[in-house]
Formats: structure tokens, C-alpha cells, sequence
């Protein structure tokens, strides 16, 4: 159970906080509701508190796990990593965003990244590649205290550093 103030995360609409516990009427029964508002949009998100562990709801993780999770964005992605088929690659990658689990957003941010370099993305993996950025990025900013443009600045730092050390290894191997 969580309480008002609490930071969470809810898989599909990133990191908000829990500013109320409002109970609902539907016909007739009342359901009591989490009020999150949430980081990366102005929106209020509601989820019923007896729904919320199947919704996906979890707590944020703390500034230093989140980072150290971040850090798997130094990692050029292997050959396997990266599925050739485009509607496959992007359902794969659609579901591993909602999926909630923060290991799976920075492997899709990071897949994501590495295509982006080699060509532009298109469409879809373009709206896949922001979604990514914005879960992680409101994340770290709610876990932080950090802006929302801070905390996504230091996404595409981390991002970055792949491409140093992709370059780097280039240079010592010639």
C-alpha cells in the first residue's frame, strides 16, 4: 500500500507522485483511487489502490540504482541484440517499454540510440526512442528533485558515452 506523498511509477505513464486518496462511486459500489501526478505530462493519472500491483505500480528506485542502471547505456547493444524485422522489433520493444521494468526501458532506449546512429529512425521507433527517454528521464527526475530537461540531459549523456567509447575502440583497432 502506498501513501500520500509516495513516489511511484506507473509502467505506461512514468513518474508522478501520490497526492491524494480519493474514493469513487460507479453505480453501486466506491473504489478508493490513487491521484499520481505525474512528472513528464501535466496529467493526473488514477489507479485503484486494490488494482494497483497488477497495474504495475512500483516504487521509484533510488537516485544511485537508477544510475547504476543508466550505465547500461555505455554498452554498444551485440549483433542478436537488434531484431532486422520492423514490425516485430517494434511490438517487441512497445511491449518491453510497458513492461515497467526499468532494465528492459534502458535496453529498448539504448537498441534505440545505437539504430539511431547508423540512420535516422523512422516514425514509429522515433516515437518508441522519446517514450523510452521521457520513462527514464521522469524517473530520475522525480527521484533526483532535477528538472524533467536535467534529468533528460543526463539520459542522453549516458547515451552519448556509448559512442565514445564505440569510437575510441575504433581508433585502437586501426
Amino acid at each position: 500500500m502506498y501513501t500520500v506523498g509516495s513516489k511511484v511509477v506507473h509502467p505506461c505513464y512514468g513518474a508522478g507522485t501520490i497526492v491524494r486518496i480519493q474514493d469513487k462511486s460507479i453505480g453501486d459500489t466506491t473504489h478508493a483511487y490513487y491521484v499520481i501526478n505525474t512528472v513528464s505530462r501535466s496529467m493526473q493519472l488514477m489507479v485503484p489502490v486494490t488494482g494497483a500491483d497488477e497495474a504495475g505500480l512500483r516504487h521509484v528506485l533510488t537516485p544511485a540504482s537508477l544510475r547504476d542502471m543508466l550505465k547500461a547505456c555505455h554498452d554498444l547493444p551485440g549483433d542478436d541484440d537488434i531484431n532486422p524485422d520492423l514490425r516485430s522489433r517494434q511490438a517487441d520493444m512497445r511491449e518491453r517499454l510497458k513492461s515497467g521494468d526499468l532494465t528492459e526501458v534502458v535496453d529498448v532506449v539504448r537498441q534505440l540510440f545505437f539504430m539511431n546512429n547508423a540512420r535516422p529512425l523512422g516514425t514509429v521507433d522515433r516515437q518508441l526512442f522519446d517514450q523510452g527517454k521521457e520513462l527514464l528521464a521522469g524517473e530520475l527526475a522525480l527521484t533526483t528533485g532535477a528538472e524533467m530537461l536535467t534529468a533528460m540531459q543526463e539520459v542522453e549523456d549516458n547515451l552519448a558515452v556509448m559512442l565514445r567509447e564505440d569510437g575510441a575502440e575504433a581508433e585502437a583497432a586501426q
